[in-house]
């Protein structure tokens, strides 16, 4: 989504919501990207840590979680110069990217109007459907590019096609080929809803591009399998 902006990871302060599993894989692969994520949200309130997040601070969070321990608030104990805002969500931090990856409806407009306000340009859907449909015309209608959900989280299918394929050809993918072609799968993902977008003269609407190209793939299997 930002490469086909002409825009990098690198440097980029992302902003996350959640304390789970989608949360702190999006955490990790930033990390590897080079991005730096200078908050992060649990149900109790939100870290800030302008020196990033990463390395063993990412590991020290998976080990917390991972012992039911399901609060952001020790990171802030453990690592000197981080803060702990008790009871807020983490969209009023100023960022270049925001990733929901914690519930549904995570963003409303007031949320919105805040991201809007640091001056973002992307903001990419982590989770079944985090952003209010009102917030999402505001996002939009104000410049700010959205990765949807209905695309965004099409690379948990993707990896559970891409097991199947291994199991039914008897063989073992490294960590290596996984990536590859989860990569190239969802490159596909999003060329496919920007093509469709720009075909039906939305521009580059991913929002409204990952619907209808949703919609066509579905009806042209219907057509094929002569349903319709």
């Amino acid at each position: 989504m930002l490469e086909a902006n002409g825009e990098k990871m690198a440097g980029k302060k992302v902003v996350i919501s959640g304390f789970g599993n989608v949360a702190w894989g999006t955490a990790c692969k930033l990390d590897e990207l080079g991005a730096k994520v200078i908050a992060f949200s649990g149900p109790d309130g939100y870290i800030l840590d302008e020196a990033g997040v990463s390395g063993e601070k990412i590991d020290y969070m998976i080990d917390l979680r991972n012992s039911g321990k399901n609060i952001c608030q020790p990171y802030a104990d453990k690592f000197p110069g981080s803060k702990f805002i008790p009871g807020k969500k983490p969209w009023e931090v100023k960022a270049d990217l925001y990733i929901p990856c914690a519930m549904q409806n995570d963003i409303r407009l007031e949320d919105a109007k805040n991201i809007l306000a640091s001056g973002a340009k992307f903001l990419c859907e982590g989770a079944n459907m985090p952003t209010t449909n009102e917030a999402l015309d505001y996002l939009m209608k104000n410049g700010v590019i959205i990765g949807p959900c209905k695309a965004a989280n099409a690379g948990g299918v993707a990896c559970s096609c891409i097991e199947m394929g291994q199991n039914a050809g008897h063989t073992v993918f490294s960590p290596e080929q996984v990536h590859a072609q989860l990569k190239t799968i969802m490159i596909n993902i999003h060329d496919s809803a920007a093509a469709a977008a720009k075909e039906y003269g939305l521009g580059y609407n991913l929002v409204a591009g990952a619907n209808i190209a949703g919609f066509m793939k579905i009806a042209n299997a219907m057509m094929a399998q002569g349903v319709v």
